[in-house]
């Protein structure tokens, strides 16, 4: 199986609501089916964030392209494709603790190391997708990301549970 189909895979099994979450709904806080995605970055390295991917091109003066990209948070809508799109860029220092989630009203959407590449890991998968510097990564609401630099190989492996 190709390893973005793989992911892909493991992503749907973890997406068990089918309702879209906007961004909007997230500035609520949580609860009532609503949910918020969050990043910590504990590479080593310097990561960026975005908020509000938009295919629109006209909407954020920013480019993120993604290798995972799909329009809709739902589950079942998930259909992978490399995609540019624009965005706004928010960067996050190693260290720096939690980014995003329902305490902090705000939603992660996606990601990438503008200088590093990286790898993503699904639990439950041993196979990590490997993702070129300054490639993003999309991820859904229901969805928190922890990033770690695992010093015996020296690469950043980002985990999504």
């Amino acid at each position: 199986m190709h390893l973005h189909g793989l992911l892909l895979s493991i992503i749907l099994a973890l997406c068990t609501s089918p309702s879209s979450v906007l961004a909007a709904d997230c500035r609520r806080g949580c609860g009532s089916g609503r949910s918020c995605g969050s990043i910590t970055n504990n590479s080593g390295r310097s990561l960026v964030y975005t908020e509000n991917p938009n295919p629109n091109l006209d909407a954020h003066a920013g480019r993120c392209r993604f290798w995972n990209w799909y329009s809709d948070d739902s589950a079942i809508h998930i259909i992978p494709h490399d995609q540019t799109v624009s965005c706004t860029q928010t960067p996050l220092a190693s260290g720096s603790g939690k980014k995003g989630g329902c305490a902090q009203k705000i939603d992660v959407d996606g990601f990438s190391f503008a200088n590093n590449r990286y790898w993503i890991l699904v639990p439950g998968s041993s196979v990590p997708v490997p993702v070129g510097a300054g490639v993003w990564t999309k991820f859904p609401n229901v969805v928190d990301v922890t990033c770690r630099r695992v010093p015996v190989v020296g690469s950043i492996v980002c985990t999504l549970v």
